[in-house]
């Protein structure tokens, strides 16, 4: 398969709508530090011309790009994070608009950092160049058919309510077997398409996090450190429905799998995947 790019996505309010999320294949969202939320969309399937906005580097990166065997779109990072990077560079590629300016371009209709966006086919070409491997083989998810729960069974709504900044709904859609998303009460609206984002498959993973001492805003807010390795709870949300199960990986260079309570996997419909990463004491509720 073409080897995926992993892209760190502002979610501060100023940075809304963000652009081509919708045209990723997995998106992560995770606690970032001031109460905001930062994305991780990944991309594989196709190319796409804009998206964005792209931000600074976080540990959690180290975690995702190993996993999908990725290249790693990102604007810089800090000092700590950016040490961790190099450290790390054989099993993180890191692209970011200083190595790879070619590929990123900053629009005029909105204030840095929240305006800088990535060409995807341009990062690939870059990666070429530089003899990066472009295809990888991965071991990824099952698949299946949609199969939606009947009516009296659906799960209606999600809420995955991070901060006062960052307060997330799916609502169901039975025509289109979807997961409408909203953020702070409003449509999650892609700009490249201008429509609501609405991915198949919605995922809430528990993990355990931590506090770094890796500084990484002028605030003195610490980095949070995300254990994406191990095993631990997972509520998968798809076919209207809602599955209690556990998520295994075995290693930083495995790809995640969720079984459910009997030990059987459990297969995801093809289409988007929205995965929330929250901490294991996270009250996530949905009816």
């Amino acid at each position: 398969m073409n080897r995926p790019i992993v892209i760190q996505i502002d979610n501060a309010p100023a940075a809304r709508p963000q652009s081509g999320l919708s045209k990723a294949d997995i998106v992560y969202e995770e606690m970032a530090e001031g109460q905001i939320t930062r994305y991780n969309a990944i991309f594989a399937c196709r190319n796409v011309d804009t998206v964005g906005p792209v931000r600074s580097a976080r540990l959690i990166d180290l975690e995702l790009a190993p996993e999908y065997q990725a290249l790693l779109s990102n604007s810089g990072a800090s000092s700590g994070t950016a040490a961790a990077l190099k450290a790390a560079s054989a099993d993180v590629p890191n692209l970011d608009d200083a190595t790879v300016p070619s590929a990123y371009r900053r629009s005029s209709d909105r204030y840095a950092p929240h305006n800088l966006y990535l060409n995807t086919a341009k990062l690939r070409t870059a990666a070429g160049s530089m003899g990066l491997s472009l295809q990888v083989a991965i071991n990824g998810p099952q698949f299946k058919p949609d199969s939606p729960a009947p009516a009296q069974g659906q799960v209606n709504n999600i809420h995955v309510d991070y901060s006062p900044y960052a307060d997330v709904t799916f609502n169901y859609d039975a025509g289109s077997n979807t997961w409408l998303r909203s953020v702070d009460g409003s449509p999650d609206v892609d700009a490249l398409t201008g429509t609501q984002i609405a991915p198949k498959n919605v995922i809430i993973q528990y993990v355990n996090v931590t506090t770094s001492n890796i500084v990484e805003d002028e605030n003195g807010n610490r980095g949070l450190e995300f254990a994406m390795t191990g095993s631990g709870k997972v509520e998968i949300f798809r076919d209207g429905q809602a599955i209690s199960g556990q998520w295994q990986r075995a290693a930083k260079s495995a790809v995640t799998t969720y079984a459910d309570a009997s030990g059987a996997v459990i297969p995801l419909d093809v289409g988007q995947t929205w995965i929330e990463v929250v901490p294991l004491d996270f009250q996530a509720s949905w009816k």
